[in-house]
């Protein structure tokens, strides 16, 4: 391998030495793309200037300033510019930038296992911990009308999770619970998009799918099928005809797709 084959290397393990110096773990800002050495090093040239640039000004009104150069911190992943400098500033710091959601709750709020709440009292203690998240920054969108107990599990394995901090002010995550799977997603009953969309499972079961946990509460008829099939033939053939009637058309300047997954054509 040649002297001008090796230099990225050697730029790459520079840099990384760089952030090392500074006692900053670049793995906590940082998406290493070691397939494409030259998209790292520049990356890593970027994020380098910036946190000396930050260094020597001491804050971001001052970095702001720079002739506008130094606006938001390119840090990974980006989410909004006020998260990215608070989670930017926190790093610098060794701070962590990312917890999860039971950590940022009231140290005094006691999680109970839904299993032992009785029926009951079950949606009484759901309103407690969407409370209880709230406060923390989190919101929770989930369809109307599924019943508390699914809720409040489905809110149990959110809370375990790592997300990054977004900062005092500045929105925090929101969670619907939806994977655009819909036979595996418990809120199908109560979605339109899960009662429209009619998946190879639901054809091979000869019925809408449904998960296990959903058995105490509802069920599925032959009948859903059908109810299936038809209406995906209804979205199938206006997406059919309006792609053709749009085929020279950009597509973001047609429509988008809006929270249940459907697509809806911008007004004029």
């Amino acid at each position: 391998m040649s002297k001008q084959d090796l230099e990225p290397y050697r730029q790459n393990l520079q840099y990384k030495q760089a952030f090392e110096d500074l006692g900053l773990n670049l793995a906590e800002v940082f998406e290493f793309t070691p397939m494409d050495l030259d998209l790292e090093n520049r990356r890593l040239e970027s994020l380098l200037n910036f946190t000396l640039k930050y260094q020597q000004y001491g804050s971001q009104e001052l970095m702001e300033l720079e002739e506008g150069r130094f606006c938001y911190p390119p840090i990974f992943p980006g989410i909004s510019p006020e998260s990215d400098w608070y989670r930017f500033e926190l790093w610098l710091l060794n701070q962590p930038i990312r917890k999860t959601i039971s950590e940022q709750l009231p140290q005094t709020f006691k999680i109970k296992n839904p299993d032992e709440i009785p029926e009951a009292e079950i949606e009484q203690e759901l309103e407690k911990l969407l409370v209880a998240v709230d406060h923390a920054g989190f919101g929770i969108a989930l369809c109307e009308g599924v019943p508390a107990r699914l809720v409040y599990k489905a809110v149990l394995g959110w809370v375990g999770e790592e997300f990054e901090l977004t900062g005092p002010g500045s929105g925090g995550w929101v969670f619907d619970g939806c994977s655009g799977y819909c036979p595996e997603c418990m809120q199908r009953p109560w979605c339109s998009s899960g009662q429209e969309n009619c998946w190879t499972e639901d054809e091979e079961a000869g019925k809408m799918v449904l998960i296990d946990e959903l058995k105490t509460y509802v069920s599925a008829s032959p009948q859903s099928l059908a109810i299936l099939q038809e209406s995906q033939a209804e979205k199938d053939a206006y997406m059919a005809k309006f792609m053709e009637e749009h085929k020279n058309s950009r597509v973001d300047e047609i429509g988008d797709f809006d929270d249940d997954g459907d697509w809806k054509v911008k007004q004029n």
